[in-house]
């Protein structure tokens, strides 16, 4: 699909057209199975200098309820949360330049060695370049010592919206566009697989959601390295910047992705993000993955997600009432 289509069917498109579309490739990649994990999260801080608009979840460093966990506490939580039946864990946190390369590399061994056998989902690229940074090592070195310590991929955070004008006003102290995706592009050439995000509904135009879509095309092609996409929904949380998401939005972008992307095995919308319900329509719109359970998940309950303590159960029973077929695993796709 060429820019001008995907542009037209983004301002013009039926639900209903863009939905039969986007289930007919769907389906054609992966039937009637929808895909979900039990995961947790162990978010390391929320310190962080970046202080961007849109975040309800920084802290200055000093604030009262300002925190940074310690890799011991940090295995506490992997040990609890894997006995409970986690089988894989997220790890983001601020960005912090006063944190060295060792914290983040003890952190990662410290979950690592909760044992059984569990699948770590590490670091946005953002925080790998400023781990960089801060070592003076390449960033591919950085990724590579990381995967020694036990990063299994690595999430899609820090994308936002590829149009550096937005940018500016939602995420200025962030990398730029050309510098996450060339970042990206390192992470692939290491090895890694990850996820690609894009923040929506806050003050993107439509020339800038189809834009950053076909960036991420190109990547692929280039990489392979991504394996799945994951469209989040703006919440507004404290942030002064206003949110235009809504029911019918969330249909739009997932199902432009599904059919934009076609390059991309994975469509995810994160149950913790959506709320159970929409996470359900969303499975005829193009997404075969509802994520995880995400336990203990931060940066969108401090955004106005309600924290759910889903089971595993619970995700196999919402995708079959849905009529899908559920199918649990890591985020990985190891089942």
């Amino acid at each position: 699909m060429e820019r001008g289509e995907a542009l037209e069917l983004l301002e013009h498109g039926t639900i209903f057209d863009m939905g039969k579309r986007a289930d007919s490739a769907r389906r054609n990649l992966h039937g009637n199975i929808a895909y979900y994990s039990v995961n947790a999260a162990v978010t390391y801080s929320n310190i962080c200098q970046t202080l961007c608009p849109i975040c309800s979840f920084a802290r200055r460093e000093g604030s009262e309820d300002a925190y940074l966990l310690t890799p011991a506490q940090a295995h506490e939580r992997a040990v609890k949360f894997a006995e409970k039946g986690a089988r894989e864990i997220h790890i983001i946190g601020g960005m912090n330049p006063k944190l060295p390369l060792d914290y983040y590399l003890d952190f990662v061994r410290s979950v690592k060695s909760a044992g059984y056998g569990i699948n770590i989902v590490a670091f946005t690229v953002s925080e790998c370049v400023l781990m960089s940074r801060v070592s003076g090592k390449p960033l591919d070195e950085v990724l590579k010592m990381l995967m020694e310590a036990g990063v299994n991929a690595l999430p899609g955070g820090g994308a936002e919206i590829f149009d550096d004008s937005i940018r500016s006003k939602i995420s200025p102290n962030k990398l730029r566009a050309e510098e996450w995706l060339d970042a990206m592009r390192t992470a692939h050439l290491c090895g890694l697989k990850t996820n690609a995000t894009m923040l929506y509904g806050h003050i993107e135009t439509p020339e800038s959601v189809v834009d950053h879509l076909l960036h991420l095309r190109g990547l692929q092609d280039e990489t392979g390295g991504f394996k799945a996409f994951v469209p989040l929904p703006y919440r507004r949380g404290k942030s002064d910047i206003s949110s235009k998401s809504s029911g019918i939005y969330d249909i739009k972008i997932t199902a432009l992705a599904r059919i934009v992307l076609d390059n991309f095995p994975h469509i995810r919308v994160p149950i913790t993000h959506f709320g159970d319900r929409q996470a359900q329509v969303l499975l005829n719109f193009g997404a075969d993955d509802i994520g995880g359970t995400h336990w203990m998940e931060e940066v969108a309950v401090s955004a106005g997600a309600k924290r759910m303590e889903r089971s595993e159960s619970f995700m196999r029973s919402i995708i079959s009432v849905a009529g899908f077929d559920p199918l649990g695993g890591n985020s990985n796709y190891a089942h």
